[in-house]
């Protein structure tokens, strides 16, 4: 359990404390090992076959109807009109950008419809679909922000990460350009300065539910990545 008083005690010892870089922090080792990610490191380099891109994108694409249910949650429980339009926008773009990328990776290295349509996800896959959806159902305003600044956070961070190789194919590109972009940067960092805020108003028992939804989210990043890596 994370409470209030260990982010104060933190905090005394820095000369600009914040509280995502504390959450980031107390989430180690298990942000920077999904961050520095082999799988990304492979796709990057083009050293990961279609198939298993594929296979990848798959279990990824799993995400995204729980996902997108959060962010519903998100806009419904945002105190103001202002965090409708941003999260609004993301989910605009999670719905058309992202998603094409998806069906059309699928089409590119055939992935049968059957797999589409009812994958077999990894108990990895299951779990971290289980969080998200308890997240958006139960949790308050600054855990549903709490996840996605891990969610979104640890992408930006190894698609800033990876260097690519000449004669990458197109639709690996396109999945880091989906998270290396400066429209990606505004919003992680918006969502960054969100959840600072939000969090000075929680009382001390939200403040922990927040937090330890922080460290379980990154934990289930890792645990995911961990389980789709080829082997």
């Amino acid at each position: 359990m994370t409470t209030r008083a260990d982010w104060l005690a933190w905090a005394a010892q820095q000369d600009a404390p914040r509280l995502t870089d504390w959450l980031r922090e107390i989430s180690e080792p298990d942000w920077s090992a999904t961050v520095n990610h082999p799988l990304f490191d492979a796709m990057a380099e083009g050293r990961i076959s279609g198939a298993d891109f594929a296979a990848y994108m798959v279990q990824d694409y799993g995400f995204v109807d729980p996902f997108t249910a959060l962010i519903g949650f998100a806009i419904g429980r945002a105190p103001s009109m202002e965090d409708r339009v941003v999260l609004g926008q993301f989910m605009g773009m999670l719905t058309s950008d992202e998603d094409s990328t998806f069906q059309r990776t699928f089409e590119a290295f055939a992935v049968p419809a059957a797999q589409r349509e009812a994958p077999d996800y990894l108990p990895e896959t299951r779990a971290f679909q289980a969080l998200l959806r308890e997240t958006g159902r139960a949790g308050g305003y600054a855990e549903i922000l709490a996840a996605l600044v891990v969610t979104e956070w640890i992408y930006l961070e190894w698609a800033l990460r990876v260097t690519r190789a000449e004669g990458l194919h197109p639709l690996v590109g396109e999945w880091i350009d989906l998270h290396d972009n400066p429209a990606f940067q505004d919003f992680v960092a918006w969502l960054r300065r969100r959840l600072d805020e939000e969090a000075e108003a929680l009382d001390d028992a939200a403040f922990t539910r927040m937090a330890d939804c922080f460290r379980e989210t990154v934990a289930k990043e890792r645990a995911f990545h961990d389980a789709v890596v080829p082997r």
